[in-house]
């Protein structure tokens, strides 16, 4: 008589997302979403590119259950040839230079701007003067409340505050920007006709 162990039926319980692989995918989608209106309102490269890559991200935490074989093979292969670093150096020095290459075209009321220089030709160049002013102040401010925000934090100190303010003036300037070229209109100012 042989002695048999019995058999331990166990139920396997289905495989459900967590809430917080739904909430990391709910994310994904929303920075998907925004991607593809920074391609669509900004078409270069970079873009692209991160549109690109934010859906294989997406799609990778969708089903990262079925894609564990394709992960292990990336992982022997980069042990083996060592190419983590490499990669990521070369991708980060050409999104670097990409970004570098660009000329800036964003700024704070340029469109502000060119609609009271259009409006108010004989101020020469007071108008121009007084924005690169408010736009210097508020560099300045920024870049002193990020000193302030870093230090806090390097002395374990209680740094959300300090940053709390700096991000309410900077919400509060970019809506005062949006909303200053809702009142505009596209910026182009110019005398009015007949005048």
């Amino acid at each position: 008589m042989s002695l048999r162990t019995p058999r331990i039926f166990s139920i396997s319980p289905k495989r459900y997302p967590s809430s917080n692989s739904i909430s990391n995918l709910s994310l994904w989608i929303v920075a998907i979403a925004i991607a593809v209106f920074n391609a669509i309102t900004n078409p270069s490269f970079t873009s692209f590119a991160i549109l690109i890559l934010g859906i294989f991200a997406t799609i990778t935490i969708a089903w990262r259950h079925n894609l564990n074989g394709l992960f292990t093979f990336l992982e022997k292969l980069s042990r083996y040839y060592r190419l983590s670093t490499p990669i990521f150096v070369i991708c980060g020095t050409f999104f670097l230079l990409n970004a570098l290459s660009t000329p800036a075209q964003a700024q704070f009321f340029q469109n502000a701007e060119t609609w009271m220089t259009g409006q108010f030709t004989g101020a020469g160049e007071a108008i121009p003067l007084v924005f690169n002013v408010l736009r210097g102040l508020f560099l300045i401010y920024l870049g002193i409340s990020l000193v302030k925000v870093i230090q806090a934090s390097r002395q374990d100190e209680d740094w959300q505050n300090l940053a709390r303010t700096p991000m309410i003036i900077l919400i509060a300037v970019t809506v005062g920007d949006i909303l200053a070229n809702l009142i505009i209109g596209g910026g182009g100012g110019g005398a009015a006709p007949g005048g």
